[in-house]
């Protein structure tokens, strides 16, 4: 490596500053330096911090989703009119949780875009500096099952369930279908009861009695039936019961990938 020294390095200097055209009259401050350094490692930080709990999101046969409001596409939707106050719905909720913390649910038959809409919110609120992680309960419950036969598992969870209780933003996919279709609803598996009434404690804000992060579910099943599989103590932590937070895919029709 070529070094400079004395008068040569000085000399060296004015060549580039002369062959780059630099107005040495016009170079950052040191204080408006030290800004720019501290900027960029605050921003790093916060880009850590969101992609730190999506990459512990639990993923259906463990292939990521992603999907964005602009995805959205009303025309697949015989009920246009409906699937855009839907979108809108859901676009509103977002906006608003970006400052505030509260609960969300998606209800509505399989198939008619619900989870693409949480998908959609995920986006917006990591867009917008809120951390995020996506946790299908179906794939949660094969791992609960499976953690007695392998470590592995066992450690994972340990991992998921503690981002769980931290994250700001948490989307529970497919909610309801560990407890069976309905006509065959039963009682949920009590290692997970146990993981998601942890969860659900560590989310909230007892001394304020509120929300403490969001919680966004997607599910077939109404609140009576969730009840037969979990404790009615967590449902009625985790279902939202201020109506506008309720997105409901009534009069909708199973269309994927809308």
């Amino acid at each position: 490596m070529q070094r400079f020294n004395g008068i040569g390095e000085s000399k060296k200097i004015r060549e580039i500053i002369k062959e780059k055209q630099i107005d040495l009259n016009d170079l950052p401050s040191k204080e408006d330096r030290d800004r720019w350094f501290m900027d960029m490692a605050l921003n790093k930080l916060a880009y850590q911090k969101v992609h730190k709990f999506f990459r512990v999101s639990v993923w259906s046969g463990n292939l990521p989703l992603r999907f964005t409001f602009k995805d959205w596409d009303i025309t697949k939707q015989p009920n246009s009119e409906k699937a855009k106050a839907l979108g809108n719905q859901a676009y509103l909720l977002a906006k608003q949780l970006k400052n505030h913390d509260f609960n969300v649910v998606l209800a509505g038959d399989r198939g008619v875009g619900k989870t693409s809409l949480a998908l959609a919110m995920m986006d917006y609120l990591m867009q917008a500096g809120r951390s995020a992680m996506f946790v299908s309960t179906a794939e949660l419950l094969r791992m609960v099952n499976d953690k007695y036969t392998d470590d592995g598992i066992k450690t994972r969870l340990e991992s998921i369930s503690s981002a769980m209780k931290r994250v700001d933003v948490l989307i529970l996919d497919d909610f309801g279908t560990e407890g069976g279709m309905t006509g065959n609803i039963k009682g949920v598996h009590k290692d997970l009861q146990d993981l998601m009434y942890q969860v659900s404690n560590a989310r909230v804000d007892f001394e304020k009695n509120q929300a403490k992060g969001a919680t966004i579910i997607t599910t077939n099943n109404d609140i009576q039936q969730l009840k037969q599989m979990y404790e009615s103590k967590f449902i009625d932590r985790v279902y939202p019961k201020n109506p506008e937070h309720q997105l409901l895919f009534d009069k909708m029709e199973g269309v994927r990938n809308v």
